[in-house]
């Protein structure tokens, strides 16, 4: 077998991570896995091979972590791995089945009214200032920030939580200027954050509650909870903003596609999932090769070696899809698609991400007649992430 062919190019420079899409395009074309000197990783992009990655977790494992260090080194003094996230089976699968239980579909639309209401007052406080908006913050950002840590059961303190995320997406990249930014924004409301996540401080009767109580009665190893705490709010608050931002855009850029909306209802639930496809959350997510070494799709990967899944390229390979650069609600994305991961490792809260999407989505179409850009949106660079800064906006009322 050969070794996989080079990219000369870097994934985590300014430019690319402004504007992924033509190193996503090559990355693809050069074949199904490659060499990232600039780095020293492996890549991927093409939909089959993302795919496998994700799912052989004989062949890529998840214990060296979601970022480019390797957390098994302890000379890169990583964070502490997620024990729901880095952990491969049969360990996870113990994890997995106690969080599956306490995220259940049931017990997420539990929560369907809190962010109901906080959709439908953020879009009438909109529409009496006039209708203009930054869907970012105003939008996007204000009910995922108010609606997730009160389904968690964590004290709000949107501020913090939006530090911490920017500290973790930022820690996963290479020790670039962004990762020392990122540090510098989270470390300030760390002590918060550890101590909000412990039992004392989380509400009786939610989410983070379930978790301490499947500790407690021993389902889990013990610290799951508040790990798994600490992972689902810093991984989970940023990537369902990216992507409702997202979703918003489109709807925005495309005024056909919010027609077609209007006049097909039902299409409400495939927005969220088909605007994660179009536009990825995840710049990035990493697995290692096991062992000494293994093969992919013809070619000799060496062990120990990081490679990088790009979901943004295999959501748009034309292989996969059909006009892959087109928003397009009519198209069925839910469960192919692989922003959300699949395999053993499917997102464990994205029910509750869609749940938030679909409420400000129903609250858009009940107030609203059209969704019009008031000016060029912005992007916020990370080195994991990708999601939009602001999203200028003046929304017609119906």
């Amino acid at each position: 077998m050969q070794a996989p062919p080079t990219l000369d190019r870097d994934p985590y420079g300014e430019g690319i991570l402004a504007d992924p899409y033509a190193f996503y395009a090559e990355l693809r074309e050069i074949g199904p896995v490659a060499y990232i000197p600039a780095h020293g990783v492996y890549a991927v992009g093409r939909y089959d091979a993302v795919k496998q990655v994700f799912s052989d977790h004989a062949r890529f494992t998840s214990e060296s972590g979601v970022g480019i260090q390797d957390a098994r080194d302890p000379a890169q003094k990583a964070r502490p791995k997620s024990l729901l996230v880095e952990i491969d089976p049969p360990a996870h699968t113990a994890n997995r089945r106690a969080a599956n239980r306490i995220m259940s579909p049931l017990i997420i639309r539990s929560f369907r009214q809190v962010f109901e209401e906080r959709a439908r007052a953020l879009v009438d406080a909109v529409l009496a200032r006039g209708g203009d908006c930054d869907g970012v913050a105003d939008l996007a950002e204000d009910l995922v920030l108010t609606g997730f840590p009160k389904a968690m059961g964590l004290r709000h303190n949107p501020e913090a939580i939006r530090a911490i995320g920017y500290m973790s997406f930022n820690q996963t990249g290479p020790k670039n200027a962004l990762h020392e930014k990122g540090l510098a924004a989270g470390e300030p409301y760390m002590e918060w954050f550890l101590e909000s996540c412990q039992p004392e401080h989380v509400r009786p009767g939610s989410l983070a509650d379930e978790f301490y109580r499947a500790e407690a009665a021993g389902e889990v190893e013990p610290g799951f909870a508040a790990n798994v705490i600490r992972s689902l709010v810093r991984g989970g608050s940023d990537s369902t903003m990216a992507g409702i931002g997202f979703a918003i855009h489109q709807l925005a850029r495309n005024p056909d596609q919010w027609a077609l909306l209007q006049a097909n209802p039902g299409r409400r639930r495939f927005v969220y999932d088909e605007a994660l496809r179009h536009e990825s959350p995840f710049h990035v997510v990493y697995r290692a090769v096991v062992g000494q070494g293994a093969e992919l799709d013809g070619f000799a990967l060496e062990g120990g070696m990081k490679i990088g899944m790009y979901p943004g390229a295999a959501n748009r390979d034309p292989r996969q899809w059909e006009r892959p650069d087109a928003f397009d609600i009519l198209r069925d994305s839910a469960g192919v698609h692989l922003s959300f991961g699949t395999g053993d490792h499917n997102c464990i809260g994205q029910n509750i991400a869609r749940l938030e999407a679909d409420a400000l989505l129903a609250a858009l179409m009940e107030r609203v007649a059209r969704i019009d850009l008031a000016g060029p949106p912005a992007y916020r660079l990370h080195n994991q992430l990708r999601t939009l800064d602001t999203l200028p906006l003046r929304l017609i009322a119906a």
